[in-house]
């Protein structure tokens, strides 16, 4: 067997392999040069008409400013940049004020500079007709029902001008129509702001505002809020309602004064709600919000209808608004001290009534202590195994530290405290946790100590080679372990208690922490255990790495094993016999199968022989009271608390299909089949439903977005042939392809203007065997991680090409630090990358007549090309260059990377997608039409990272080489987390922004030998059925002695069995059906037994009557018993076998029987035993 010896630095600075980078400035000029060059090739693709635009209609902006100029179109000619960056220099980066300032500078300029019109394409409804009963959204007006044109004199003008003429304008002339679009504005600059810029919020997330009338005949401000407002957060949400009525206040307008009818719709919205909200207010705290607050909350009405109060005068829908049930549960609720800091520092009235959602800090006079939470285990899930129970012994062991895969949400176990748990946590998975945040994305790192396993031999041990623990299962016949004593060491960087707001816990006495009290008595570490015992002489505890876990067994205990040690003088052993053999492993003290104790944590126990004394009438808390009590020197617990844990998502790195996947953004019409074959269209080929287009320059009715080299403008929707037969012909010739081949496109597209792509894109894309999103572009989905320095040969890098991007190093083996906009993909999506890069190529070539622009053949032929980052709840993109891969479920990226993209790394997912292929395909011409259609798009790209404008949390990301002495000692009496950057000597990346420091010289406490180190596979995606997932979940629960399984048990058929059934129960009472063709629903079986969706309208050429095309499918019902019924057997198993609490089993029973008296069939034959 190996060595379970832990590694150690004997000194935690930084290393001296650490080599110096090129310059920062540098850096990024290769970015933009290489990206700027990317944008010259799409520009000259894009100007020959093939697409829907004929300009690239990714724009780039390269700070928070420009981004949200760019973001909004009303701010398009306006000189907000330059406002903002003014604003932020005046507040000094504080941009909730910078936000305040802007909102009502940008109202005052759409009412100084903009002339306002109703649109003619609606006649001001902001509604067309589509066909002859539906309506949507008009295209021209954004829905808004009026055009504004601003003066040239808007460009150019000052903040400070723009206030002045405020001031001075004569208000009567305004009308409220006039006021409310200038507020809207406002309000939307403001928030696009304070969510930097990138999220949909002030896109979609606030739809308008309106000037109402109160019953006193006063007028007041409502804001109408959609479902995309959640974007931004709850102080977006609650932020946006303060500018609202700072906006309202400049008008005179006075405050809302809503009726006690509207006061009970709110309330019977918030109930009837059904997606989760963060907090759901009582009754009464609803009616505090809703009589209290200035501004009326208004909101778009989406899925189910009130019961009561309907048709109010002063709220359009009947439907449950969730824009402002977000805003007020989520917003004001939860955020509330953020508003009355900003309301105080502005003096204004009329919020005091927040204090009553604002909880005390007061913790009394008593001691401040640490206490078990059970927040992490509330949801417990099927095939996602619980580690440990909160606090619980043989949990994982908190240890202060950052390693250069941590930080930003990421923490770091041991690779073999991985392979220990069966691979249920590899590199990237989400590990819900007890403290000090929700969650956490897991890395490797060596330097800390891995589990402590008892093998079926007996013996036990601390494993610190991964390959020590064979790959399988606890359900193996051949599985080695028989329990699993202590998980080992969590490593969680101080930031993440700075960032959680959570108290510092008290530091267990680690090695980090005693080699620099050795350090400041002039001491080196010690070699040996009686070196060790000799530095105590010097005043100093006995070294960590000779302490067992003294505190997990009594004192008691401690004394029965002394006594019962047996020496063996002539071997040079000590041994125990079987029965305390227990004992030993609470102590995670190596043993072999025949009971002789190994290892450095056994030098103690001899050591303490000479010494013992029976402990009896004293008062000892744990063994290591009692050892303190006979020894010479000062032993100090190694273990400060534990942390419970259990397995939260999945990780996971793909290619983004759609479903069914798709080749092409080309309608085929309904009659393709299931298929959606382009082939199948051609044979019958027909009209589709598209957008009808107006050629400026001949005046010609066209499908296509550019025209006679212009772009093209959209006139209405309507049925025409689009040629596909001829198109598709020439597409296969030209491509050498023959007979029918398996591109596929859609059946009707969601898009606004219904504007199909050339089908050359999707035939390349099939070729090249990949598939298109809804925007037209190939995307790789990963879990984000962290990573701040990196070795070349674990990303697949030589030392040329490490230098060639910049990185100077001697060593594939040197450890050098990322730069912010690097990423390293994961490899099992390294080839179809690779496949991106030829179908570029070939596009350029074939579509465009232009010259390949990648011409890769190998995998590393990759590094150095730019790609683009996007979060799926924003509107932004980041720009990013790939520089290796990883043999990891994930893709690693410096914090500030992830951070501008508003995540962290608690397991999120984000897209990479090549830069050429974004700025040749994207179109927002694909996006749908609907409420948050703009999300996950790129519709602006940041071309360069500002650490001040990012996410704050990144801000809380420590950069120390090392943890001081000062801030061990400051844990212990369980600080604000604050304190340990006042007292405790951490650094963070907020104190270096602003200086060189902000981009280069971070440091990490601890190292990790890999960062693709770990099981490569995790069974939740391995392991075929749910049941089986579950057995191994629960087989795990059983060797680890931090968990209960009862509990387990109970919490999974609580929390998620039971409750799967009971809503697949109410489901199939309530269920609708579904035609298998088209895919439409209904409450109730058409008559005819067949579908009736009406599929598209043609005039009849005898009659000119116009004639309904049905849908020829039959429908089906889409709750079966098979649905409800699925885990009925696993849970009878789960409580014969590991049993449940009383209440969870009685309610077991009830839906079980529940459910069989509601599908049993009681004139079902069923089989008759003979015997």
């Amino acid at each position: 067997m190996k060595s379970s010896k832990v590694k150690h630095r004997l000194y935690k600075g930084a290393p001296t392999h650490r080599l110096t980078m090129q310059s920062h400035e540098e850096y990024l000029e290769l970015l933009l040069e290489q990206c700027n060059q990317e944008y010259e090739i799409a520009t000259k693709a894009r100007s020959q008409g093939h697409d829907p635009r004929i300009e690239v209609e990714i724009p780039q902006a390269h700070d928070l400013a420009q981004r949200t100029q760019q973001l909004l179109d009303f701010l398009h000619p306006r000189n907000t940049a330059e406002q903002i960056r003014s604003l932020t220099e005046h507040h000094e980066g504080n941009r909730e004020m910078v936000a305040l300032d802007l909102a009502f500078i940008v109202c005052a300029e759409t009412l100084l500079y903009g002339k306002s019109r109703n649109c003619k394409t609606c006649n001001g409804t902001g509604e067309v007709k589509e066909g002859e009963w539906r309506k949507r959204e008009c295209n021209a007006c954004s829905g808004k029902g009026v055009i504004i044109e601003y003066k040239d004199g808007i460009k150019t003008i000052t903040s400070e001008e723009v206030l002045e003429a405020f001031e001075a304008a004569d208000k009567t002339k305004w009308r409220p129509r006039q006021i409310a679009m200038a507020i809207y504005h406002g309000i939307c600059a403001g928030l696009a702001v304070l969510t930097e810029g990138i999220l949909v919020a002030p896109l979609e997330g606030v739809v308008s505002a309106r000037i109402l009338t109160n019953e006193d005949d006063t007028k007041c401000l409502a804001v109408n809020f959609a479902g995309p407002i959640r974007s931004a957060g709850g102080t977006g949400q609650a932020l946006s309602v303060l500018i609202a009525d700072i906006l309202r206040r400049k008008f005179d307008l006075g405050v809302a004064k809503v009726t006690s009818n509207e006061i009970e719709r709110y309330k019977e919205e918030v109930g009837t709600y059904g997606r989760g909200l963060q907090y759901r207010p009582s009754n009464p705290e609803l009616g505090i919000i809703a009589e209290n607050c200035p501004v009326y909350l208004d909101g778009e009405g989406v899925g189910n209808e009130v019961t009561g109060q309907r048709d109010l005068p002063r709220v359009p829908t009947n439907k449950v608004r969730e824009g402002c049930l977000l805003v007020m549960c989520e917003g004001l609720v939860l955020k509330a001290p953020k508003i009355l800091k900003y309301v105080e520092a502005l003096e204004l009235d009329g919020w005091d009534w927040l204090r009553k959602f604002v909880k005390s800090s007061d913790s009394g006079d008593g001691e401040r202590t640490i206490k078990p939470s059970q927040k992490y285990i509330s949801d417990v899930l099927a095939g996602r195994p619980v580690f440990g129970q909160p606090m619980r012994e043989g949990g994982f062991r908190l240890r202060y530290g950052r390693s250069r895969l941590g930080g930003l949400a990421t923490t770091s176990v041991h690779p073999a405290t991985m392979q220990a748990l069966n691979g249920f946590i590899i590199i990237g998975t989400q590990m819900k946790y007890e403290r000090p945040g929700k969650a956490t994305v897991v890395t490797p790192c060596n330097e800390i100590e891995g589990p402590y396993v008892e093998f079926k031999d007996g013996s036990a041990r601390r494993i610190q080679e991964m390959t020590d623990i064979p790959t399988g299962l606890p359900t193996d016949v051949d599985w080695p372990i028989a329990r699993i004593w202590d998980l080992g060491e969590l490593l969680v960087p101080v930031g993440e208690f700075i960032e959680n707001n959570h108290p510092l816990v008290p530091s267990g006495y680690v090695t980090d922490w005693h080699n620099q009290v050795l350090a400041k008595k002039g001491l080196e570490p010690p070699a040996s255990f009686m070196e060790a015992v000799e530095q105590t002489k010097q005043g100093v505890p006995l070294a960590p790495r000779y302490v067992a876990n003294w505190n997990d067994i009594t004192a008691e205990q401690a004394y029965g094993l002394l006594d019962a040690l047996k020496l063996d003088v002539c071997e040079g052993t000590i041994s125990v016999s079987d029965e305390w053999r227990e004992t030993v492993y609470q102590l995670n003290i190596d043993i072999s199968s025949d009971g002789v104790l190994e290892g450095d944590l056994s030098y103690l126990l001899l050591f303490s022989l000479k010494n013992r004394k029976d402990p009896a009438g004293e008062n000892f808390n744990c063994g290591i009271d009692f050892l303190n009590w006979i020894s010479p020197f000062e032993i100090k617990s190694r273990i400060g608390i534990r942390v419970g844990a259990r397995m939260g998502k999945p990780e996971g790195s793909k290619h983004r299909e759609m479903k069914p996947a798709i080749h092409t953004m080309h309608p085929l019409g309904f009659n393709v089949g299931a298929q959606r074959l382009v082939d199948d269209a051609v044979k019958d080929e027909g009209e589709v439903q598209v957008g009808i287009r107006w050629d400026k320059v001949t005046g010609e009715e066209v499908t296509t977005g550019v025209s006679s080299g212009q772009n093209t403008d959209y006139m209405e929707m309507g049925y025409r042939n689009l040629g596909i037969k001829q198109e598709w012909t020439k597409v296969k010739e030209q491509l050498g392809m023959f007979g029918d081949v398996g591109v596929k496109g859609v059946k009707g597209m969601l898009s606004k203007e219904r504007l199909p792509e050339k089908l050359m894109k999707g035939a390349l894309r099939y070729k090249h065997d990949l598939s298109t999103f809804r925007d037209g572009t190939i995307r790789f989905d990963a879990v984000d991680v962290t990573m701040t320095h990196f070795k070349p040969s674990e990303i697949g890098l030589t030392v040329e090409q490490a230098n060639k991007l910049g990185y100077e190093c001697t060593s594939v083996d040197d450890v050098v630090e990322l730069k912010c906009q690097d990423i390293v993909i994961p490899q099992n999506c390294a080839d179809k990358f690779l496949k991106v890069t030829q179908y570029m190529d070939e596009l350029l070539q074939e579509l465009y007549g232009l010259e390949p622009y990648y011409n890769c053949e190998s995998i590393s032929d990759l590094f150095g090309h730019m790609a683009m980052g996007i979060a799926p709840h924003t509107s932004g993109a980041i720009l990013c260059r790939i520089i290796g891969v990883a043999d990891i479920k994930g893709h690693y990226g410096h914090p500030y990377f992830h951070a501008a993209k508003r995540r962290n790394c608690d397991g999120d997912i984000d897209s990479i997608i090549l830069l050429l292929d974004g700025l040749v395909n994207f179109s927002r011409l694909f996006l749908p039409g609907n409420r948050g259609g703009l999300m996950d798009a790129p519709l602006i790209l940041t071309t360069r990272i500002d650490p001040s404008e990012i996410d704050k949390e990144a801000h809380n990301v420590d950069i120390n080489w090392q943890y001081p002495v000062e801030f061990y000692e400051l844990t212990q009496s369980i600080p604000d987390a604050k304190e340990a950057i006042t007292k405790g000597g951490i650094v963070t990346v907020a104190q270096v922004l602003g200086t060189p420091a902000e981009y280069t010289g971070f440091g990490y406490t601890h190292l990790t030998d890999d960062a693709n180190e770990g099981p490569k596979n995790n069974p939740y995606n391995t392991l075929d059925s749910m049941r089986e997932k579950t057995k191994a979940q629960f087989a795990l629960g059983d060797l680890l002695i931090s968990v209960e399984n009862t509990d387990q048990s109970s919490r999974l058929i609580d929390r998620h069995l039971l409750r799967d059934m009971r809503g697949n129960l109410r489901a199939f009472g309530q269920q609708k059906v579904r035609c298998t063709k088209c895919g439409a629903s209904y409450r109730r079986p058409p008559l005819s037994g067949n579908c009736t969706n009406v599929l598209e309208e043609k005039v009849n050429p005898f009659t000119k009557e116009k004639e309904l095309i049905h849908c020829p499918g039959n429908v089906i019902l889409t709750v079966t018993k098979g649905a409800v019924m699925k885990y009925d057997q696993l849970m009878t198993e789960l409580i014969d076998e590991y049993g449940c609490n009383e209440y969870t089993e009685a309610v077991y029973h009830l839906v079980t029987n529940w459910a069989s008296e509601t599908l049993d069939d009681p004139f079902e034959k069923k089989p008759v035993a003979l015997w």
